[in-house]
């Protein structure tokens, strides 16, 4: 389990540390490439500390059902409040903030959203089924979510 955490903190670290590359050729960035590449690094972030928590906290053993729905509370928690301050600047943005992501990606990543949430809630409220196969399937959909993104960035002039 702590193997398959740390690479993917690793990859999501990976991908963040690219983004910021290629923003850096690309300076200056408009509001909409800036909101892009904000997205992809604080949603790496997110899957960065979605991975170390639970390694931090399971170094007692005790990783039961009640272990992965705490860590499932800790992880909505964070990616509610992380969604929610990247959601909000994009109202600034007007026009602008409708094309920020294309159509297809938009509605891919809603989707990927409403899985991970609904898995996320499973795992905290039906505490006997609780375990870390449904944690990291949220994790992973996370990471689709971030190359999704980075996919549409990278095709995409503005």
């Amino acid at each position: 389990m702590e193997d398959i955490l740390l690479n993917h903190s690793q990859l999501a670290a990976v991908v963040a540390g690219f983004a910021s590359v290629v923003v850096a050729f690309q300076r200056p960035l408009s509001p909409v490439q800036r909101h892009r590449f904000l997205t992809i690094l604080f949603t790496s972030l997110l899957q960065i500390i979605g991975c170390l928590v639970p390694v931090w906290f399971s170094t007692s053993g005790d990783t039961g059902p009640e272990f992965w729905s705490i860590i499932s509370g800790v992880y909505l928690g964070l990616s509610v409040f992380v969604w929610s301050v990247l959601v909000y600047p994009l109202k600034r943005l007007g026009k602008a903030g409708v094309i920020a992501i294309n159509l297809p990606v938009s509605l891919m990543v809603y989707l990927l959203g409403v899985a991970i949430i609904g898995t996320l809630v499973a795992n905290i409220f039906v505490v006997a089924t609780a375990n870390f196969s449904l944690y990291y399937s949220s994790l992973i959909g996370g990471l689709i979510v971030i190359f999704l993104v980075f996919a549409d960035v990278a095709i995409r002039t503005e």
